[in-house]
């Protein structure tokens, strides 16, 4: 089931449409239709899919993808879409496919770690309902607060943040079980604050990853990077493991 068959707006101040409504232009944001294709197929739209405030209090309105793309690098099903909330509802889906059990490990590589609280959570079978993550995540979740729920329903047990050099290193150093794991990506990782990493170190990290996940999300998030360059590095990373 694909509750992301059409695309739709946001036009009450719920989820990422919530962030300054009043002060803001525009009063609705976009949310694309999920299909399937390849990494080429990820285009930036014409639509707003997020706006926010910037550090000097004006609108920043931001476009964000023409569709969100499900494909597959390596032997996981791969989603690729703008906001990061839309990842739980991906998380669930293939949670019912089979392709990911409870108690996942998470390995979120972000230069934010998004673990902020929501309002409310889903019950534990509630995430079985895939029309009910759906309303969820489009109306309570938003970009900053969506592993919390995956952790209060029992979907993601371990749960690890890559948002800096330290933490990149101190995993390397581990040895790691990765069987029942999530890799989840923000192309933020490649954004300009996170430039005292060297780009291809960040490449290296997530593309020994790829191979060992059950499930792959990727958001380009474009409030947080210029989608020229999430997209350039979206290629980088997934280059020759596609099928």
């Amino acid at each position: 089931m694909n509750p992301y068959k059409d695309s739709f707006y946001i036009t009450d101040e719920v989820s990422n449409n919530a962030f300054n409504l009043k002060k803001r232009i525009h009063k609705r944001i976009y949310v694309p239709a999920l299909k399937e294709g390849k990494v080429n197929d990820v285009q930036i739209g014409s639509k707003i899919v997020f706006e926010d405030l910037d550090d000097d209090g004006c609108p920043t309105p931001c476009l964000g993808l023409d569709h969100f793309i499900q494909t597959q690098l390596a032997n996981a099903p791969t989603y690729i879409f703008d906001n990061h909330n839309h990842a739980f509802a991906f998380w669930c889906m293939e949670h019912q496919n089979g392709n990911i059990q409870r108690k996942a490990k998470l390995i979120h590589v972000d230069q934010h770690k998004d673990t902020r609280k929501p309002k409310s959570y889903l019950e534990e079978d509630e995430i079985e309902d895939i029309e009910k993550v759906h309303e969820y995540v489009n109306t309570v979740l938003n970009v900053g607060n969506f592993i919390p729920p995956a952790q209060e329903a029992g979907l993601v047990d371990e749960l690890v943040i890559i948002d800096s050099i330290a933490s990149m290193e101190s995993f390397e150093k581990e040895e790691q079980d990765n069987t029942n794991m999530i890799l989840d990506i923000d192309l933020d990782f490649f954004s300009p604050d996170m430039s005292y990493i060297s780009d291809d170190y960040k490449v290296e990290f997530i593309r020994k990853l790829i191979p060992q996940a059950g499930i792959i999300t990727i958001a380009t998030s474009p409030f947080f990077i210029e989608q020229k360059q999430a997209l350039h590095f979206l290629r980088e990373i997934s280059d020759g493991f596609e099928k």
